[in-house]
Order: structure tokens, then C-alpha cells, then sequence
């Protein structure tokens, strides 16, 4: 596709695009309260920061939160807070920051003046703004020439932990369930397993707790779309639902997984 299709999205400053009020957290809150406000606000990241001078102090993502074992751990979150891959400043151009952003795998980052945080640019920020730039460029795209055809997936009966680490492992924050015949059935996202209270005790010595099977906590109810489906209705559906990815399956009748689309291949249209 010609980048010229999305000139403007390209040429904006971050500050034009960014969230100015990403969830925040103090250094010493609990990871329990920092569990309780993922859960409730279902935040993908937070940004930590110094009460007293705004500066930035790491991040924690809804990775670290999810493998909290105790509901009265005594851990605070710069126990677990890491340094954020990607820094942005607020003149950055969108392009060039999410060139750097998908060369590191990452789907937000920071946005910074000195060392404050103004707030932070999400692929989604960019999605909109491609919509509201040029919507016929995506209702022309048929979402089969931009999916992922092979697609990583989780089985009904399943343990919660071993589909965590293979989660964990690839850098996926869900992933499509299917059944013996390879039908969509549902899908497990890390928002699903927050939303159910599960709680991965990967730090045990006794290894993973096994815990739940995959069908007491997927969504049920999931979004799909086909491969001639357009790119317009899956960047809408990421827009206006939240969602990160959409599975793609071949027909109505029998729901055979045949791929999936997320925030990435849609940003990738920029470039």
C-alpha cells in the first residue's frame, strides 16, 4: 500500500496523538491496589512516577500484575518496575515512533518533556487516526492480505498456567481457542484472566500453579471477522471495543480459524 495514503497520520507529532492521562502509579503502592486498579480500569501498562516531581520512574505492564500470587502480598510496584524499551518525545513524528515502537515489540510508550511524563502513544491512538484520515484506504484492504495466517492458538482443556507461558514466551496477550477440528470457540486475552481473579504463582518453587482449564475463563462470545472482511471493520472493532487482535475464520457455517489481524499489521500501513 502507498504510504501516501496516510501522509497526515505519518507526518503528526506524538503530542497530537497521545493519551495525556495514562494510568499512574506511585513507586510504593502495593501490587495488590496496582492489580486492583489493571482490573478495573483494564489499563495494559502504568507508569510509575515520582509523587513529587513527575518524574518517570519505569513502568509496569499487565504481565508483571498477572503473576502476583498472594491477594495480600506485601511487594510494592517498584519491586517489579522495569525501564520502558521506548521513549518518546512530544515533537517525535508518528511514523518514526512507530517504526522504533514495532522494531521493539512494543504497543505503548511514553511520552516524555525532560524527564515528566506528558503521557503516552498506544498503536490504537494511531488506528484512529488513520480512520478518521483516510477510511477508504481501509474499506478497500480485505483483512486476508494483511492477517497472520499461522496462527498460535490454545485448546478448551488446556491449564491457565501452560497457556500463560506460552503467552509469556511469544509476547501474545491472547490468543485464539479453538476446538479438536480447529473451530473458533472462543478467545483468552491476559484481561480475561484478570477479570477472573486468576493468579500465577510462576515464582513457586514447586512450579506453575495449574489452576484453571482455559474453558472456565476464555470469552465465549468472540468477535470475528473473514478474509474478505475489510480493514476498516477490524480497525474500528480495535478502536471502539478496545480489543488488541480479531480472529478471522473462513465461514459463518463452521468457524475455521484461518487467521488473525491485530494492532500491528493495521499500523504497519503507514510505513
Amino acid at each position: 500500500m502507498n504510504t501516501a495514503l496516510f501522509p497526515r497520520t505519518r507526518g503528526r507529532s506524538v503530542s497530537s496523538l497521545m493519551d495525556p492521562s495514562p494510568l499512574t502509579l506511585s513507586p510504593r503502592d502495593p501490587l495488590t491496589r496496582a492489580r486492583a486498579l489493571f482490573r478495573s480500569t483494564r489499563a495494559r501498562v502504568a507508569y510509575v512516577i515520582d509523587e513529587r516531581t513527575g518524574k518517570l520512574l519505569g513502568r509496569i505492564t499487565r504481565s508483571e500484575i498477572l503473576v502476583i500470587s498472594s491477594s495480600k502480598s506485601n511487594a510494592t510496584v517498584e519491586s517489579v518496575m522495569d525501564e520502558p524499551p521506548i521513549v518518546l518525545a512530544p515533537n517525535d513524528l508518528v511514523g518514526d515512533s512507530v517504526k522504533n515502537m514495532l522494531a521493539a515489540d512494543e504497543w505503548y510508550a511514553p511520552v516524555l518533556e525532560g524527564n515528566k511524563l506528558l503521557g503516552h502513544l498506544g498503536l490504537e491512538h494511531v488506528i484512529r487516526s488513520m480512520l478518521e484520515e483516510n477510511p477508504s484506504a481501509l474499506e478497500e484492504l480485505e483483512i486476508e492480505s494483511i492477517m497472520t495466517r499461522r496462527v498460535e492458538v490454545a485448546g478448551r482443556d488446556d491449564f491457565v498456567a501452560s497457556i500463560w507461558e506460552k503467552m509469556r514466551e511469544l509476547g501474545y496477550a491472547g490468543l485464539p481457542v479453538v476446538d479438536e477440528k480447529g473451530r473458533l470457540v472462543g478467545i483468552v486475552t491476559q484481561s480475561d484472566l484478570l477479570s477472573e481473579g486468576v493468579r500465577l504463582a510462576l515464582e513457586s518453587s514447586g512450579g506453575p500453579n495449574r489452576g484453571p482449564r482455559v474453558k472456565e475463563v476464555m470469552t465465549a462470545s468472540v468477535v470475528y471477522l473473514y478474509p474478505w472482511s475489510k480493514a476498516l471493520e477490524a480497525a474500528r472493532i480495535m478502536v471502539e471495543k478496545g480489543f488488541g487482535r480479531v480472529p478471522v475464520v473462513e465461514s459463518e457455517r463452521d468457524k475455521q480459524l484461518v487467521g488473525i489481524v491485530d494492532r500491528e499489521d493495521l499500523v504497519k500501513l503507514i510505513l
